[in-house]
C-alpha cells in the first residue's frame, strides 16, 4: 500500500516496486495499491478517475513490473477496496495512519522510510509518531537510523532490512582507472535534498579545476541551476547507467536520507561517492574505505572532498572498486528474501 499515485520516477516508491517484482518471481501473489483520496472519503470524480485508470497500461510508465504484479489505483484505504491478503504492507507513514485492523487483510506489516519526513518537518511529528507507534502492526526499519528514530519514537522494530538494488540493474561498463573528470549528482526539489549546498560545491570545484565537468539529472521543478552545471533533465534507468559510468565522482549532498538509492546506484557503476553525514547512507558508505563523507551543509568541505579524488587518481580508483564490490552485494533479492523471512516467522509459516 502506497501512500498515493507517483507518476514520476521516485526512489522511495522504486523500493517498493523492486519488492513487488522480487516476490512475484517467487510466485507469490502482490497486489500493489495506490488510494487517490488521503483522509476522508473519496469524490464521485475521484471514483470516476480510479475507473478510467483501471484501463491504463502501463500504470507507472518509468517502471515495469512484473506480470504478475496486479498494480491497481484505488479510491481509499478502506475495507472495500482493499483485497484478502495473508500479509499487507504499509509504506509511507501515512498508510499507517490510515489502514485499520481487519482479518480479511492479514497480518499489517510496515517498511518504515519516513526519516527525511521526521526530521525536515517537525510540526508533523505528532502524527508520524502516532501513525509508527501502532501496536497491531510489525515494522521493518530500512536504515539503522530509521531504526533509531523508531526507538526514539517508543517503536522497537521487529527487523532491520537494508534496501538493495536490483539484479543487473547497474554495474561497471566503463573502467573506472583513467575515467575523465566528470562529476554527478542528483537534482531533487526536497528541501532534505540540500540542492543549495550541491550547486554551491560545485561552483567550488570548477574554480578550482576549470575542466571538470559537472551534471545533474532529475526535475528541476523551478530551481534554478547555476550555468556552468548541465542539467540533464529526467533521464531513463538506461541512460542514468551510462550516466554513472561517465562519472569519476558522484556527489550527495543530502541533509538527510532514510537510505541514499542514488549513492548505492553510483557506487555499483564505478563512481567514487562523495557524500554528507545524512543518515542511512552511512549504512553502507564508511569513510575512507569505499568512500568519503562530509559534514552536513558544508560546501566547502564537499568541494575539498570532491577535489581530493579528482587530484588523486589512486585513491579515487581505490575507493571507487571497493564501492562497486561492495554495492554488488546490496541487491534487491537478498533484502526480499530477508523480508520475506520476517513475513514467515510474524504469520507462522516455515
Amino acid at each position: 500500500m502506497l501512500p498515493g499515485y507517483m507518476n514520476e520516477p521516485n526512489g522511495g516508491y522504486k523500493v517498493h516496486y523492486q519488492y513487488a517484482n522480487a516476490f512475484a518471481s517467487q510466485g507469490e501473489h502482490v497486489t500493489v495499491l495506490f488510494p487517490v483520496a488521503i483522509g476522508g472519503r473519496p469524490t464521485a470524480k475521484q471514483v470516476l478517475w480510479c475507473v478510467r485508470m483501471a484501463a491504463r497500461r502501463p500504470l507507472i510508465p518509468w517502471f515495469r513490473f512484473h506480470p504478475a504484479v496486479d498494480a491497481r489505483v484505488v479510491p481509499a484505504l478502506s475495507a472495500l477496496f482493499l483485497p484478502r491478503a495473508d500479509v499487507t504492507v504499509l509504506t509511507g507513514w501515512q498508510t499507517a495512519e490510515l489502514t485499520t485492523k481487519s482479518p480479511r487483510r492479514g497480518v499489517l506489516t510496515q517498511i518504515v522510510y519516513d526519516y527525511e519526513i521526521w526530521m525536515e518537518y517537525p510540526d508533523r511529528r505528532p502524527r508520524i509518531r502516532a501513525a509508527l507507534t501502532r501496536p497491531d502492526v510489525c515494522r521493518i526499519a530500512t536504515s539503522s537510523v530509521v531504526a533509531d528514530m523508531l526507538r526514539e519514537i517508543g517503536s522497537e522494530p521487529y527487523a532491520t532490512v537494508t534496501a538493495g538494488l536490483s539484479d543487473g540493474d547497474f554495474g561497471v561498463d566503463v573502467p573506472i582507472e583513467n575515467r575523465q573528470p566528470v562529476v554527478a549528482f542528483p537534482l531533487r526539489s526536497q528541501p532534505s535534498k540540500d540542492m543549495n549546498t550541491a550547486f554551491a560545491a560545485a561552483e567550488a570545484i570548477l574554480a578550482a579545476l576549470p575542466g571538470v565537468t559537472i551534471l545533474c539529472f532529475g526535475n528541476p521543478d523551478g530551481q534554478a541551476v547555476p550555468p556552468s552545471v548541465q542539467s540533464l533533465g529526467r533521464i531513463s534507468d538506461a541512460e542514468l547507467r551510462a550516466l554513472y559510468n561517465r562519472c569519476s565522482v558522484f556527489m550527495l549532498t543530502s541533509r538527510y536520507e532514510g537510505w541514499g538509492l542514488p549513492a548505492a546506484e553510483a557506487m555499483a557503476c564505478g563512481a567514487a561517492v562523495v557524500s554528507t553525514r545524512c543518515g542511512g547512507i552511512e549504512d553502507f558508505v564508511v569513510d575512507g574505505r569505499n568512500g568519503l563523507l562530509s559534514p552536513v551543509g558544508d560546501p566547502v568541505a564537499m568541494a575539498t572532498a570532491v577535489l581530493r579524488l579528482l587530484s588523486n587518481e589512486t585513491e579515487r580508483v581505490r575507493l571507487a572498486k571497493i564501492g562497486a564490490q561492495d554495492a554488488s552485494s546490496m541487491t534487491v533479492t537478498k533484502a526480499a528474501r530477508a523480508i520475506g523471512e520476517v513475513f514467515s516467522r510474524i504469520i507462522g509459516v516455515g
